[in-house]
């Protein structure tokens, strides 16, 4: 059996961490449903093609369950994508999501797209996944009439994706431990999940040769930054 610091998982945990990321895809399709019945939220060509971009993503998933338990993450499939599009779809699937606990989520994205973001070198659905994760876990933790708020820009050659909410924040004492595998902090007690989205966020940031962090802030609220650098290089499962 493994130790805790051996890189891969377990079948077990392999097998949990997808059906953890499946349980994100349909959540937020369902969530989008829901607001388009309800007419919460408006249905337009721009949600509807982030929805289906949200259920090609589970599409994904379920194909990726021939990996396991060789490796949940064994399959990522890099490529030129258009990585402006691609997150602007992720922020508009999550609308209906943070609509349903009446949270404030804004988006602040370049006035002008990057050459080099139409032309990133990525996993789409890996990347999916970890916006969709992060953001996930800011509405968890946001209280109802909260607010979230991101920011997508270029910050040294890289895309970097920041992402703040109004909840209760994290303790400085449990930053070094958010992405460790099922750790749940002292502020989880009232939302929902299971401690693995953030630990599966880290492995797929560090598999595109990124970084993902938390800043400190003692004025509550908690600010994930995701910087990917898009490059062939960085990406460490390279088509054949």
């Amino acid at each position: 059996m493994s130790s805790a610091g051996d890189p891969q998982p377990e079948p077990t945990a392999s097998f949990s961490a997808m059906m953890h990321e499946m349980r994100n895809q349909l959540a937020v399709a369902k969530a989008n449903l829901e607001a388009f019945i309800d007419g919460k939220i408006p249905v337009t060509p721009e949600r509807l093609t982030a929805l289906a971009q949200t259920i090609d993503q589970l599409a994904r998933l379920t194909l990726d369950l021939r990996e396991v338990p060789r490796d949940v993450h064994a399959s990522a499939e890099p490529r030129r994508i258009n990585v402006c599009v691609l997150l602007q779809g992720e922020f508009r699937a999550m609308e209906a999501v943070a609509a349903a606990k009446r949270i404030s989520l804004s988006v602040t994205q370049c006035a002008h797209r990057a050459r080099e973001c139409e032309n990133f070198y990525g996993d789409p659905a890996r990347i999916g996944q970890i916006i969709k994760n992060v953001l996930l876990n800011a509405v968890r933790y946001t209280p109802e009439g909260g607010s979230i708020a991101v920011d997508c820009s270029r910050v040294a050659d890289e895309v970097q994706v920041t992402i703040s909410d109004t909840g209760p924040g994290i303790p400085s004492a449990e930053i070094s431990r958010v992405f460790e595998p099922g750790y749940r902090g002292s502020s989880s007690a009232t939302a929902e999940g299971t401690g693995q989205g953030l630990a599966i966020v880290k492995h797929l940031v560090e598999e595109h040769g990124g970084e993902v962090r938390v800043l400190e802030s003692d004025g509550g609220g908690a600010t994930f930054v995701v910087r990917l650098p898009g490059e062939s290089s960085s990406v460490a499962h390279q088509p054949q």
